[in-house]
């Protein structure tokens, strides 16, 4: 059989015999299984059972009588029916997801009180980070440090994930500090957020980066230079949330003003 046929068929999550067998039905009006066992290399009596499979699927039909034989129902229709399955199975998964979301959540509202920080490193932060700013719904305060290791994958993410705040009406707030702003790389994406509705303020020197959302959470990182050891520190605490808004407010009122054009050395 042809080798992106055969790749096209196990897309679809068959096997190599029963793409081995769709195949050969595919290229004829019907056929006997004695027909089948000469064009492809499936054992005779692997057929029947494969055949019995691919009508379960509904790819292919049986004429009964004192000889069977078996053809392929159109494509658009065999696999049309496949994919409603999968699409089924997919919704039903996704509805577990949210049965063990719940249960999840039911965990964390039992959390004893001193229970409000929560530590994750790497990769897994920053993705927990970006979840927590699609759920923002008000307000979303930020200090961003300058660092000087960093990749153009994680600039478009950061920027992605402003601009889905933003396109969701959500007020951005963010505290640059100075030098970021003569970085070449970082500049035209503060300038396309400005653009877009971020309020900006820039300042000499910010302690810690660290994100506010809807005086509910708030996270800090305490990367420096090895950008790939970032841990965050996801706080949950209202009276430290207030306190962590309370010092953006602080550091904020100091920072200056700017706009999309890019400031004067």
């Amino acid at each position: 059989m042809d080798k992106k046929l055969l790749a096209i068929l196990k897309n679809f999550g068959l096997t190599n015999y029963e793409a081995e067998v769709y195949g050969a039905l595919l290229s004829v009006e019907e056929a006997k299984v004695s027909d089948l066992a000469e064009r492809v290399k499936v054992p005779r009596s692997q057929i029947y059972l494969i055949l019995k499979r691919l009508i379960d699927l509904g790819l292919c039909s049986e004429k009964k009588g004192k000889i069977k034989f078996y053809s392929c129902l159109p494509p658009n229709i065999g696999f049309r029916y496949l994919l409603e399955k999968e699409e089924k199975e997919l919704k039903n998964k996704f509805l577990l997801i949210k049965e063990l979301e719940k249960i999840y959540k039911q965990r964390e509202n039992k959390r004893k009180f001193f229970e409000f920080i929560e530590v994750i490193k790497g990769e897994s932060g920053r993705e927990y980070l970006t979840s927590l700013l699609k759920d923002a719904q008000k307000e979303i305060l930020i200090f961003c440090k300058y660092i000087f290791k960093k990749t153009k994958e994680r600039l478009e993410k950061s920027y992605n994930m402003e601009m889905i705040a933003l396109k969701n009406k959500v007020k951005v707030r963010c505290l640059y500090e100075k030098n970021i702003f003569y970085d070449p790389e970082v500049f035209p994406y503060i300038k396309k957020l400005i653009k877009n509705g971020e309020e900006v303020r820039v300042i000499d020197y910010l302690p810690i980066n660290m994100t506010v959302m809807d005086d509910r959470m708030a996270t800090f990182s305490l990367l420096e230079e090895n950008e790939e050891d970032v841990v965050i520190f996801c706080v949950n605490h209202p009276a430290l949330v207030k306190l962590m808004k309370a010092g953006f407010e602080h550091y904020w009122s100091r920072g200056k003003e700017v706009n999309s054009k890019k400031e004067e050395k």
